[in-house]
């Protein structure tokens, strides 16, 4: 009986032992295929991850548990890397549809067209200059980022911001304060500075802290003519004077943080400069009506954490540049069906086709302003009232990710509606005032 019970035991232990030699081949392989961020793993998801049509109702509250059976089909899967995590919280809220300014779409030019690259010639604002997007369309992922780029709440505002950078663990590197004022000149049938029809928009930053930073200026104007290069100054204290930027380098670092110029808003390039790829429609998670800024969480509190989020239907456009000399060998790109706003962009290193950079933005609709005020800079108090009423989305912030680094940039934005006279905005965009300070 003694012998009988000892062999049983010596089996039980080499059973035991084959299996834990099991899980831990195993373990690792399942991990890596979780955390899966080459391009065709991106590819793949878009073309075979679906998620049900009741899968996430409004009220609901999503956590780390209920990543297999709800959100690995709502979150892009190069992203679930950062966005999953032992603690996360995910507030889920109505889908809802919103409103466009009273004259969207009233004062347009009709004159307009695609060229035989997806340039839009002759466009001036004023809407979207393109209502329906067809999928059979050869033209359709540039005229998705035609209507991104000339979306309303753009431009025409004061953004006072707070970035932080941190590398693995939450290791804060740097914190900078700095303000964008922005106005659109491009307003359809008419100018907002008579004599400027030339110019689409006008924009001022200047940076508050880190001393090293403190009264550095940036100006950036950008035309209606998109052949054209946009024109820049950067102003430094010690300097004293403004110098030229060359605005057609737009894939070097932007002031150190963990994009490129042209990884603005998702796509910030030229259309002509890249070849295009409409891929569909897909649902996804988005933060496009946070309550207000989200604090960051994730072991190196790179992500939005507590926040509110949305399932919506976006345009999913695949972007390859031309050029051999690109660092991304491809960009997706999920932009928001109805109002045109990016969600969430991945670019991809051309040495391995495996992710190089992500974004993903925060956004909030002005006419809810009222009744949720987002938060206050620390440094600046707003009239947030003057947001009401204009029925736009007004970006709160982003999430910059270098999966290289690894590193990220993380940036909260708090921006308040902006009216510009015609001539105040003359003389705020001037480089005389961008010198002498005058405001």
């Amino acid at each position: 009986m003694k012998k009988h019970i000892l062999s049983r035991l010596k089996r039980f232990t080499k059973i035991s032992a084959a299996l834990a030699a099991t899980m831990f081949l195993w373990t690792p392989a399942l991990l890596q295929a979780n955390e899966d961020q080459s391009y065709q793993g991106l590819r793949d998801w878009i073309n075979n991850s679906r998620p049900g049509t009741q899968s996430a109702v409004p009220g609901q509250h999503f956590s780390e548990k209920d990543r297999e059976s709800i959100l690995e089909a709502l979150i892009p899967q190069a992203a679930w890397k950062y966005y999953f995590f032992d603690d996360m919280d995910m507030e889920i809220a109505a889908t809802r549809q919103y409103g466009v300014p009273d004259d969207w779409g009233k004062k347009m030019s009709r004159d307009y067209k695609l060229d035989e690259s997806g340039t839009l010639i002759d466009f001036t604002g004023g809407g979207f200059p393109f209502k329906e997007i067809n999928a059979d369309d050869p033209y359709a992922g540039q005229k998705v980022i035609w209507n991104m780029l000339w979306r309303p709440g753009s431009n025409d505002y004061d953004m006072p911001m707070v970035t932080w950078l941190r590398s693995e663990d939450g290791k804060l590197d740097r914190v900078m304060e700095y303000t964008s004022t922005n106005a659109t000149y491009a307003r359809g049938d008419h100018s907002l500075v008579p004599g400027y029809e030339d110019v689409k928009s006008k924009q001022i930053m200047e940076f508050r802290s880190p001393r090293d930073m403190a009264g550095a200026k940036d100006m950036s104007i950008r035309y209606v003519d998109h052949h054209r290069e946009n024109s820049g100054w950067l102003y430094m204290p010690a300097q004293r004077k403004p110098r030229r930027t060359l605005a057609s380098e737009r894939t070097g670092e932007l002031m150190g943080m963990d994009m490129i110029r042209e990884d603005s808003m998702g796509f910030g390039g030229k259309i002509f400069e890249n070849n295009w790829t409409y891929l569909g429609k897909r649902k996804v998670l988005a933060t496009i009506n946070v309550k207000t800024n989200p604090e960051f969480g994730g072991p190196s509190q790179w992500v939005p954490h507590k926040a509110r989020w949305e399932v919506r239907d976006t345009h999913v456009v695949l972007v390859k540049p031309k050029s051999d000399d690109h660092p991304y060998s491809a960009r997706i790109i999920f932009v928001d069906a109805e109002t045109y706003w990016t969600h969430w962009m991945f670019a991809f290193d051309k040495k391995d086709d495996q992710l190089l950079r992500m974004n993903q933005h925060f956004l909030k609709y002005s006419d809810d302003y009222d009744k949720e005020p987002p938060q206050q800079a620390s440094y600046i108090k707003q009239d947030f009232s003057k947001s009401v009423g204009h029925h736009v989305f007004l970006h709160l912030g982003q999430v910059d990710i270098n999966a290289k680094k690894p590193h990220a940039t993380m940036t909260h934005c708090f921006t308040n509606k902006k009216e510009f006279t015609a001539a105040r905005a003359k003389q705020f965009y001037s480089l005389r005032s961008m010198i002498s300070g005058r405001r």
